[in-house]
């Protein structure tokens, strides 16, 4: 008897385990689809950062352009 219920005991530590197991496994998937779709996230924001950075300098460009232009002509010297 005393070695059934061990066994019992066993398994049933056996079976608390399996579902242990199968809950981190579970909560690791969900964090690698998390992780994923912050990547995602970060990329789409990086990726539309660098955009207006290169507007901000194509204008400042022209701007830049604008004043040497108009203080080579004379309209800048006092």
């Amino acid at each position: 008897m005393a070695v059934v219920v061990a066994t019992l005991h066993g398994l049933a530590s056996q079976q608390k385990l399996n579902d242990s197991l199968f809950r981190v496994s579970e909560a690791q998937q969900s964090l690698i689809v998390t992780v994923s779709q912050l990547t995602e996230t970060v990329s789409r924001y990086v990726d539309s950062a660098d955009s207006r950075m290169k507007r901000i300098e194509q204008n400042l460009d022209r701007l830049i352009r604008a004043i040497t232009a108009e203080h080579s002509n004379g309209k800048g010297k006092k």
